[in-house]
C-alpha cells in the first residue's frame, strides 16, 4: 500500500512534470491552445501548465502507471523479505535438528554404555551370588555416570562437539571433562 501511494505521487509529481519537460525541449507538442510549449520563455511557466486542469487526465494516467510500478516494486520487496524470513526459519530448524541429533548421539553413547555394564552386572550377581557387592557397586558407578551426563547436558552454555565414529559423519556433544568432573564431586575428590 505505501509503494503504491509513493508511486502515485511519484507519478504525478515526478514522471508527469519530467515528461512535461522532455515536450518543452522536444518542440513538437501543442496545448489545449494550439501553442507550443517551446513558446513558453520560462520553464516556471512549463511547471504552472504542468498542473493546469487541462492536464488533468495526463496527470491521472502517470498516476496509474506510478501506481502500478509501485505496486509491482512492493509486491517485489515484501516477497524477498517473505523469502528471506523462510530461509532464516529454515537455517534455525536445520540448526535446531542437528543439535537435536547431536543430543541424541551424546545420550545414546553414555547411557546405552551405562546400560550395557549395570545389565551385565545384573547377568553376573545372578549366576555368582559371590560377586554382588562388586556388581552393586559397578551399577553405582554407572548410576553416577548416567546422573553426571543428566548434570552436564543441563548445564550447557557453549556446545563443542567431538568425532563419534571415526568416519566423522556422527557427531556427539563433547561433555566428558564436565563429567569427570560431577564424577568426582560425588566421590568426594
Amino acid at each position: 500500500m505505501v509503494f503504491t501511494l509513493t508511486g502515485i505521487v511519484v507519478g504525478y509529481l515526478m514522471f508527469h512534470p519530467y515528461t512535461m519537460l522532455v515536450s518543452f525541449f522536444m518542440n513538437n507538442h501543442p496545448d489545449n491552445t494550439g501553442r507550443l510549449y517551446m513558446n513558453e520563455k520560462s520553464i516556471f511557466t512549463l511547471i504552472q501548465a504542468t498542473f493546469d486542469p487541462a492536464m488533468f487526465p495526463m496527470a491521472v494516467s502517470f498516476a496509474l502507471f506510478g501506481s502500478i510500478t509501485g505496486l509491482l516494486i512492493g509486491m517485489i520487496i515484501d516477497r524477498r523479505k517473505r523469502l528471506y524470513e523462510a530461509e532464516l526459519e529454515n537455517e534455525k530448524k536445520k540448526a535446531a535438528l542437528e543439535t537435536l541429533h547431536r543430543l541424541m548421539v551424546t545420550l545414546s553413547h553414555y547411557l546405552l554404555n551405562a546400560n550395557t555394564v549395570i545389565g551385565g552386572m545384573v547377568r553376573r550377581s545372578r549366576r555368582n551370588e559371590a560377586n554382588v557387592q562388586a556388581s552393586l557397586d559397578s551399577i553405582e558407578e554407572e548410576a553416577k555416570k548416567i546422573d553426571a551426563v543428566i548434570r552436564s547436558l543441563k548445564e550447557i552454555t557453549e556446545i563443542r562437539t567431538a568425532d563419534y565414529t571415526t568416519s566423522g559423519k556422527d557427531l556427539m556433544i563433547d561433555i566428558t571433562r564436565n563429567i569427570e568432573e560431577h564424577l568426582k564431586n560425588s566421590r568426594g575428590e
